[in-house]
């Protein structure tokens, strides 16, 4: 007999084109009592199609996919109903794909160096509602924003 109030899991999907990858974060995700991965896809277009099919509350998606660009499937997925949330993994450690990626209304950016330790909190924040930036990116994007704002305007 189940228990009535246990909240069903969070159905997580994952795109990226590493299998190594895929089995990892599976491995990981599996392990928790309140995640389940839903799916996985290679590319863009199977994971647009299983994405459709199987309703996951959270896409992890890497941003280099073969032949697309994860934040072209970004864009794609807004139009979904409802729409999930998406987590960019990605190996790009600058911040300009971190703030195209939040621009282009995924909730969180994690590297995939920083994912060993962070992957599972940048999850459920995600899943929250909330943004996640790792410190360090997080740190980055403030770097430049103090140095935008500090660098001397031109006269004309």
């Amino acid at each position: 007999m189940s228990n009535k109030s246990e909240r069903p899991k969070a159905r997580v999907f994952l795109v990226d084109d590493h299998p190594l990858v895929r089995e990892h974060l599976m491995a990981l995700i599996q392990q928790e009592a309140d995640l389940e991965v839903c799916g996985e896809a290679a590319d863009a277009p199977s994971a647009l199609t299983l994405i459709h099919q199987r309703n996951p509350d959270l896409v992890i998606l890497d941003i280099s996919l073969k032949r697309s660009h994860g934040l072209d499937l970004l864009k794609d997925l807004k139009g979904f109903r409802p729409k999930p949330a998406v987590l960019v993994l990605s190996m790009h450690e600058e911040t300009l794909y971190a703030e195209r990626a939040l621009r282009a209304g995924a909730l969180g950016y994690i590297t995939k160096e920083e994912a060993t330790v962070n992957i599972l909190s940048a999850i459920r924040r995600v899943l929250a509602g909330q943004v996640y930036l790792s410190a360090r990116m997080a740190g980055l994007v403030m770097e430049q924003l103090v140095s935008v704002e500090r660098a001397p305007t031109e006269e004309a």
